[in-house]
């Protein structure tokens, strides 16, 4: 089982939300690739520096976006971070010997292509 986080709007809105990615027991984060640079604003993220990045500067910086779990709870920024960090010095997480055979490696992160849930 696993907890699935969006980026959305921190208004009204019937714009759809924006999938971060999932966390999951025994599992490394993982992160939707996002490719769509012509959107408003721009999303395109393939590593997790560029997550980072937008991240702050929408959810932060600006506030337009709120980071929020699948069960509507509103997460920080900085919680956020923390949570993939948490999870990427986790030995478990880190020894599960599938992490990547379905997502690709970057630098250590799993980033998917196709859609999930």
């Amino acid at each position: 089982m696993g907890t699935n986080y969006y980026a959305v709007r921190n208004r009204p809105t019937t714009c759809d939300p924006i999938h971060i990615g999932k966390s999951s027991i025994g599992w490394l984060f993982n992160f939707q690739t996002h490719n769509e640079p012509l959107e408003m604003p721009p999303v395109a993220w393939n590593t997790f520096k560029q997550v980072k990045d937008w991240l702050k500067k929408y959810t932060v910086d600006s506030n337009e976006f709120v980071i929020i779990d699948e069960y509507d709870k509103i997460i920080s920024y900085d919680d956020f971070v923390d949570l993939v960090e948490s999870k990427q010095k986790d030995e478990h997480c880190r020894s599960n010997p599938d992490n990547f055979s379905y997502c690709r490696n970057v630098d250590g992160y799993r980033f998917s292509d196709d859609e999930f849930c």
